[in-house]
């Protein structure tokens, strides 16, 4: 039975009023659009469900969601709501916003999104928490379809009778993200909406690397460097050795950290990785200062990089900027250790190590044997920068 209003959300209550900062608890209250809706809600007499903030959400426009996007993760916080994915969540959002917009598509959309992005979307945050760019990598794709049907609406023709000239002339025509749109392909022919259509591959570019002094000494100062703030220092760190994307360095929690034999460890899939005594004691010092309260910024949770809305973790464009503002780029960074990692260990050791697919590390070994352009290229900035080259192994 579900909770009267006031008893749901007597949590939160007691939060405010045992805040240590009661002005800023009453800033909030006064001038806050999410406190406004929170007062709105509370005086509907309804108890609250997490469909009444998406519809809210919908019904007040870009500015509006993002209000109520903060007011919902302060009651997931508070235990008010029940805990969901909201990335996942944002999918579902998505497909409701374009079904809106193009009502004709949604028998094709509907089961596209809901028996495949979604499944594919649900089995990855099985495994590792959801980020943004989960949701961004689903719409991308809802988009790349509406755009065709929509491209073939205007031929005056419906997808079982596109043929490979139309999906060719489209895709000559556009940018490259028109590719995305093979995933929706596969899909439909599989299940006899459409005849089988190629939609190769979107092609990537060689990964861009530095040259291995410089990789050392950026991993030497976010190792050392006590001027670099904390944060910079980890997330760097993490980059600079072990090749992590972002998105899976801002989802590390406290959880992730262990201790063997008086050693620190992470775990970045399921094998703990022994780190280096500096890097070992820059994760644990972070772990520490984390805000262990404060319902404003964020509730008590054990993420290494908490985010700004209560309960979340940190953004990835955030700590990209910060990175890139103290001279450490995200991809040279990345390419260059996941390079050295693949020249020391098999595909089958460092796939489970670092919690990517065995096919992607194979991908980065072939690189480490063929990639002898990048080596040279790197080579030469090492010269005329005056240093050392680096030596290919």
């Amino acid at each position: 039975m579900p909770l009267e209003p006031g008893a749901q959300l007597e949590p939160l209550r007691q939060a405010l009023l045992t805040a240590e900062l009661p002005r800023t608890v009453l800033t909030w209250l006064r001038t806050s659009e999410s406190a406004r809706l929170l007062h709105d809600i509370a005086a509907s007499g309804r108890a609250l469900t997490h469909a009444d903030l998406g519809t809210l959400a919908v019904s007040t426009g870009r500015g509006g969601a993002q209000s109520t996007d903060y007011l919902r993760s302060l009651l997931v916080a508070y235990g008010i709501l029940p805990v969901r994915d909201e990335y996942l969540a944002g999918i579902e959002r998505h497909l409701a916003r374009m079904v809106a917009r193009h009502p004709q598509h949604a028998p094709l959309l509907r089961p596209y999104v809901r028996w495949s992005v979604l499944p594919r979307a649900r089995r990855r945050a099985a495994r590792i928490p959801s980020t943004r760019g989960r949701t961004t990598w689903s719409s991308t794709r809802v988009n790349a379809a509406v755009d065709f049907l929509q491209h073939l609406a205007a031929l005056g023709l419906s997808l079982d009778k596109a043929t490979q000239h139309h999906i060719d002339q489209w895709l000559a025509g556009g940018p490259t993200t028109r590719y995305e749109t093979r995933d929706f392909i596969v899909w439909a022919a599989r299940r006899g909406h459409c005849t089988p259509l190629t939609v190769p591959h979107r092609s990537k570019a060689e990964p861009e690397t530095m040259d291995e002094d410089t990789h050392w000494d950026l991993l030497q100062q976010c190792l050392h460097d006590e001027e670099l703030p904390l944060d910079v220092r980890v997330a760097g760190s993490l980059l600079l050795l072990f090749g992590q994307h972002l998105s899976g360095i801002v989802t590390l929690t406290t959880a992730h950290l262990g201790n063997t034999d008086g050693h620190t460890t992470l775990r970045l899939d399921d094998t703990p990785i022994r780190l280096p005594n500096p890097l070992g004691h820059l994760l644990n010092r972070l772990a520490e200062e984390q805000p262990q309260h404060g319902w404003a910024a964020n509730t008590s949770s054990n993420w290494l990089f908490p985010g700004i809305r209560p309960g979340t973790h940190r953004s990835t464009g955030p700590l990209s900027r910060a990175l890139a503002a103290h001279g450490i780029p995200i991809r040279p960074s990345r390419a260059t250790a996941l390079l050295q990692l693949a020249q020391d260990m098999p595909p089958a050791v460092l796939a489970p190590l670092l919690g990517m697919h065995v096919i992607t590390a194979q991908q980065w070994r072939r690189r480490t044997g063929t990639d002898w352009t990048t080596y040279l290229q790197a080579r030469r900035r090492a010269l005329d920068a005056g240093r050392t080259p680096p030596v290919q192994r």
